[in-house]
């Protein structure tokens, strides 16, 4: 007698099934962490559709973190919008053993890291649309958090958006190679399999060989 819970079991695929799939999903993972990078990180620009994803995270960080002091809050939008796509990444990593998640989700972390970097190099000058911005004279997280309201150095602005732009580009080529060895090691593995799989060829002899006598052997 079977429940439900039976019918919700994972159906293990075959396994020349399964390394086609990897294969698959490793390239859609790779085509989009380089469509990700593209636009966030080589053309410094906002990612399609998925910028209101960073968005969502960021002003979540705010929220989830406002209980620990103002500073801590400011610098958790940021913060959250990085780390936490980074942390979903290496629970798929450790626990689930799937790279080609852990790929997408440090593509998604890297595009994270180009977008606070933006953010950060707009301290000093205070040019970006901000969210829920109602004045002239409102300051963004970065803006509060390098000036005078916190630590009042403002000229690292630059300096900090150039590391933190580093680390993303680092981040993006780390997700794309992840995906990529997700696709060479199935296509491996599978060309391994069909030349275990294909029958060697044996040599039969055209004739049955004559039997020797004792004499004939010594000979």
């Amino acid at each position: 007698m079977t429940t439900g819970m039976d019918t919700l079991a994972p159906v293990k695929l075959p396994d020349d099934i399964q390394r086609r799939l990897n294969v698959y999903k490793a390239v859609g993972a790779l085509l989009l962490i380089a469509v990700w990078g593209w636009f966030a990180l080589a053309k410094n620009d906002q990612t399609p559709i998925f910028v209101y994803l960073n968005i969502a995270v960021h002003e979540s960080g705010h929220v989830l973190f406002r209980p620990f002091g103002e500073l801590t809050m400011l610098i958790m939008g940021s913060g959250f919008e990085v780390l936490f796509p980074f942390a979903v990444g290496l629970v798929f990593l450790v626990r689930k053993r799937d790279v080609v998640s852990t790929a997408v989700s440090w593509g998604w972390s890297a595009s994270a890291l180009a977008s606070a970097a933006t953010y950060i190099a707009d301290a000093d000058d205070g040019r970006l649309a901000l969210l829920g911005a109602t004045g002239p004279d409102t300051a963004g997280d970065w803006e509060r958090i390098l000036g005078e309201q916190f630590f009042d150095k403002v000229y690292l602005a630059d300096s900090i958006a150039g590391m933190v732009r580093t680390f993303g580009f680092v981040l993006w080529f780390v997700a794309m190679g992840l995906a990529t060895w997700v696709i060479v090691r199935n296509g491996r593995q599978e060309r391994t399999a069909v030349e275990v799989s294909r029958p060697r060829a044996t040599a039969t002899p055209n004739s049955p060989v004559p039997a020797l006598d004792d004499e004939q052997m010594w000979r």
